[in-house]
């Protein structure tokens, strides 16, 4: 039986509705929360892996080449741009930092009984992003599978790559929804109405960086590096170094505004690219 693009997607999509909620019904009733993080995490991997079986669509082409190039810059990006947006949050006062409760429980997490705060924060820093990546990132590598390795390629090859990348994004910010709006994802603080609106952007926006990403690089690695390195650069080092003022939890984090103007920036430079590598491409086959 062959296996059109749509009916690959079709049967992914039903199947990542019916693993998302089995896996959300069975982690209410569980206590330990990285046990059901993990769980929920490798939804869409194991849809992904399972249609992939079914419908003989080769595991190769999730995309498991090494470059170490490509690796670096999804290590990079999500970096500069979380570091854009706190400095902006903290230039402006709207929020403080260093938060003393942070800097206590980083001395006592590395062992570290050093008078100087800068090089408790350094250290701090490298220890999420980079010692801390491992673990972060095979709990990314569960969503990347399904989002990058599967999705964002067959969609690319039915809608273009432009579309591929909005469209992935509106599927994983939907993906979400139950965790928010009946679990424990996402910050409180904030009006619900506007907790979605920033994260929908900014996951849309992400999205689209990262289906250039994997296309571009043709891997799945640079993808998971930037992902884990996303989640521990904004929720554990930026969200946890910064003091609130006050009006903090309307601009740190995934669900507040700092990160949303940048993401847009980004995103907005990264379609017009994927137009260029479409027009390449294009120009590139014989007439």
């Amino acid at each position: 039986m062959n296996f059109t693009v749509q009916k690959r997607i079709y049967i992914y999509i039903i199947l990542l509705i019916i693993f998302t909620g089995i896996v959300h019904a069975i982690t209410a009733f569980t206590k330990n929360k990285n046990m059901a993080s993990m769980l929920i995490m490798w939804t869409p991997g194991l849809a992904a892996l399972l249609v992939s079986l079914f419908t003989k669509r080769s595991l190769k082409l999730i995309g498991w080449k090494f470059s170490l190039k490509w690796i670096s810059i999804g290590w990079v990006l999500p970096v500069v741009y979380a570091t854009v947006a706190y400095s902006a949050i903290w230039i402006f006062g709207l929020g403080d930092v260093p938060n003393p409760t942070f800097l206590e429980r980083a001395r006592l997490t590395l062992g570290m009984d050093s008078d100087s705060d800068t090089l408790i924060i350094v250290s701090a820093f490298f220890y999420i992003t980079i010692i801390n990546l491992i673990p972060s990132a095979i709990m990314a590598l569960g969503e990347e599978i399904g989002w990058r390795g599967f999705l964002v390629p067959e969609l690319s090859g039915w809608v273009g790559l432009r579309k591929a990348g909005l469209i992935s994004g509106i599927i994983w910010g939907t993906w979400h929804l139950p965790g928010i709006l009946f679990g424990n994802y996402g910050q409180t603080g904030t009006p619900l109405w506007f907790r979605l609106t920033c994260f929908s952007i900014l996951v849309i926006s992400t999205g689209v960086l990262l289906a250039w990403l994997r296309m571009k690089s043709g891997s799945i690695w640079p993808v998971v590096i930037f992902h884990a390195t996303h989640n521990g650069v904004i929720q554990i080092f930026y969200d946890r170094i910064t003091a609130d003022t006050g009006k903090t939890a309307w601009f740190t984090g995934e669900f507040g505004f700092a990160l949303v103007p940048v993401l847009i920036l980004l995103a907005f430079i990264t379609l017009r690219q994927m137009s260029k590598m479409q027009f390449i491409t294009l120009r590139s086959k014989p007439d």
